[in-house]
């Protein structure tokens, strides 16, 4: 090949890799002067700036389209200008094509994708500034065959931003750098499949995680912005991946199988200079038949949306992570974490679940035509949690969830939009999502040991053996910005009903089971950040009820009922700190201090206990809320005594550990010990209601002061 056909062919190739075939490229042809000047020397250097636009680009399986409109590369920091792009190409002696680029000053956006039926509606827009510089060699030779390649790249990404938008408001990541060094990739193809593998190594800085209430273009400095905090990770893994045609819906679409080994990673979440470690992390996956098309998803209404499924006897998905230590804030660690998983079908009471999820335009219908849908059914078959505290190991063992239904996405604003209260930030949502989750119990030691009770220990923070719910609606919204400067602020509205808790169960299904559960609770202001104390979340308003229509005592159909029990509660600043128990020993273990400030009644929201029995039933057997005796405390609260404030509340500190429990044995146990103290808890009235006769007060201004309470518990197998 002659001197000038090597420099058209490296010029091709800089075109290809530039992206200038999405749009006109100002390059100008070198003289026959200039090439002349070229010839001889070890390369070519290549000075670029670009401005470039495309409508539509779409994609499509089986006649089904996925559409990115309004694709635009540009500057960065001036709309309407060009970047700036410096390619320099040789070609080795090895036969090897050597790139090395430096990219500046580059806007790539995308104005909306949508689908085919998505009407006006659009997933919303994403956008990416970056700096970039490195390199990049194609090795002729790959790992199956001469006729494949080799892939060496190195490259640092600085100053750089990615966000997303819907409706004018906008979530973005702020002063990206990342480093990846990925030596020997290797791509082949072989009987029509294509063999790729990608060893990485890198680490990834983001200086802030930022929102905006407004549709602004943040060209310059965004440091006025508040933030959700800032993260930091390193990693070391490879991945394996065989690629093929062939759709789950149709003869278009991809089969993606995988394999990814983790040899190690760290992770940083910060907030003011404290940070949540999750340290010496490893593991591996395993994917399998992974199909991936443009097709109708799993309901009845048949939705297009882009498809990722998992769906059949040969898919499935399964993996560990091992973490060596959390950290939190300056207490220390809490200890190592390992988890393992499945994921496949599974039938679960005469239901048959997988794993698929559809993604679609169009978030919460009243937020705007733009945001993300998420059509989705999911199926852990098999899981397993190990929490090792000083060489000790409790195993949550048989773990399964199962559920369906739609998952929302939108960055939202503080406004009222049609019947929906929206507030700043990027809003999850829950649209009649089914589901729920079970587990055999607890080992303690190895895998070897017995099962055995104790989760129940942990009831005060939520965790239960089983949680079952036909339908679940709300949203959480997590904004910027924490009670000291970074750090996330959540507002939330849930609704849970036909729920089934499962509490002190045996394999058997014996037990007691909160039946006929309707749950609804409503978080104002609630903040997440960390101190040096450790993960820190403070309420600023919460409100609930929890309404049981039979607690049960046996079967969970058919058990002994005691009947119906209503907790509804109200509170102001409920604090939950999360650390290690920083004793000074060095120790690990999980810390939880607990702070509940039971507030006094307002008009529409008060702390209040019920307990209902003898009511009538309706044509089934079931029986009718509000037609048996009740028995009600009003006005609950809490009240510091000696001064006009209510702050102290109920404060619950909790230790969990893996401990010895018995030290002639040296038996394990899993050990909560629990300590409760307030000042003064009040109860306005003691009513006993018949449903003709009306309320009776039985006593009237109840008062417990100084109370601490300690318990000290340590679950073991019975022997």
């Amino acid at each position: 090949m002659s001197t000038i056909q090597k420099i058209w062919s490296r010029t091709l190739i800089g075109l290809a890799i530039s992206g200038g075939s999405i749009g006109a490229v100002a390059m100008e042809r070198l003289g026959d002067d200039e090439m002349s000047g070229i010839s001889g020397q070890a390369g070519v250097t290549m000075e670029m700036e670009s401005q470039a636009s495309m409508d539509t680009f779409s994609y499509f399986t089986d006649g089904n389209g996925l559409h990115l409109d309004d694709v635009s590369v540009g500057s960065a920091s001036t709309a309407g200008e060009s970047d700036f792009r410096t390619y320099t190409l040789d070609i080795r002696d090895n036969g090897a094509l050597d790139i090395g680029f430096d990219i500046e000053d580059q806007r790539v956006s995308v104005g909306g994708i949508r689908l085919d039926d998505s009407g006006d509606r659009s997933m919303g827009s994403f956008w990416m500034d970056r700096n970039m510089d490195g390199n990049f060699e194609i090795v002729p030779g790959g790992a199956l065959s001469e006729d494949g390649y080799t892939f060496n790249a190195l490259f640092n990404v600085y100053n750089s931003r990615f966000g997303y938008k819907t409706n004018g408001h906008q979530v973005f990541l702020d002063d990206v750098s990342m480093m990846i060094n990925s030596q020997g990739q290797t791509l082949d193809v072989e009987n029509g499949v294509i063999h790729y593998s990608m060893p990485v190594d890198g680490n990834l800085d983001i200086g802030a995680i930022r929102y905006a209430a407004q549709d602004e273009s943040f060209r310059g400095d965004a440091s006025a912005l508040a933030s959700y905090g800032s993260v930091e990770m390193d990693f070391d893994f490879l991945s394996d991946f065989e690629i093929q045609a062939g759709g789950r819906f149709g003869s278009e679409g991809l089969r993606v199988d995988s394999e990814t080994q983790l040899n190690t990673a760290n992770f940083l979440y910060s907030t003011n200079g404290y940070s949540v470690g999750l340290n010496n992390m490893s593991g591996q996956s395993q994917v399998t038949d992974l199909r991936i098309d443009v097709a109708p998803d799993f309901t009845s209404e048949a939705r297009q949306g882009l498809g990722f499924t998992l769906t059949g006897t040969e898919s499935q998905a399964s993996g560990n992570l091992s973490i060596g230590s959390i950290t939190l804030g300056e207490s220390g660690s809490i200890g190592a974490v390992d988890m393992q998983w499945l994921y496949e079908d599974q039938d679960v009471n005469g239901e048959t679940f997988s794993n698929q999820l559809f993604l679609m335009a169009g978030g919460h219908p009243d937020a705007g035509p733009e945001g993300m849908r998420l059509a989705s059914e999911w199926s852990l078959a098999d899981a397993q949690l190990d929490y090792t505290t000083n060489g000790n190991t409790a195993i949550f063992d048989g773990i399964q969830s199962w559920g369906r239904g739609d998952v929302t996405v939108n960055v939202t604003g503080s406004e009222t939009l049609g019947d929906t209260r929206f507030y700043e930030g990027l809003r999850v949502g829950f649209d009649g999502v089914s589901g729920g989750y079970r587990m055999d119990g607890l080992r303690v030691g190895d895998e070897t040991s017995d099962v055995q009770g104790g989760v129940e220990l942990l009831s005060a923070l939520g965790v239960y053996r089983s949680f079952e719910f036909g339908s679940l609606d709300g949203h959480y919204t997590l904004g910027p910005g924490g009670p000291n400067g970074e750090g996330i602020t959540i507002n939330s509205d849930i609704v849970i009903q036909d729920g089934r808790i499962g509490a002190l169960t045996e394999q058997s299904g014996q037990g007691i089971w909160a039946d006929d559960l309707e749950f609804e609770s409503h978080i104002r202001d609630m903040t997440v950040d960390v101190t040096a104390e450790g993960l820190s979340m403070i309420q600023g308003e919460a409100w609930s009820t929890m309404d049981i229509g039979n607690l049960r005592v046996g079967d969970a159909d058919n058990g002994a009922s005691f009947g119906r029990i209503v907790w509804q509660r109200y509170g102001k600043n409920n604090e939950m700190v999360i650390s290690a128990p920083n004793d000074g020993s060095g120790s690990e273990g999980l810390h939880v201090a607990l702070t509940h400030v039971f507030s006094e009644a307002t008009a529409d929201r008060q702390n209040q206990f019920l307990w209902e029995t003898g009511r009538d039933t309706d044509t089934n057997g079931d029986p009718i809320n509000g037609t048996g005796m009740q028995l009600v405390m009003n006005n609950i609260h809490t009240d510091d005594v000696t001064t006009a404030t209510n702050n102290y509340g109920v404060k619950t500190d909790l230790e969990i550990d893996v401990r010895e429990a018995d030290a002639s044995t040296g038996e394990l146990g899993f050990s909560v010990n629990t300590r409760t103290r307030f000042r003064e808890l009040n109860i306005g009235s003691v009513d006993m209601v018949h449903p003709d006769g009306g309320a009776a007060t039985a006593l009237q201004g109840v008062s417990i002061q100084n109370m601490d309470m300690e318990s000290n518990l340590t679950a073991t197998p019975i022997q």
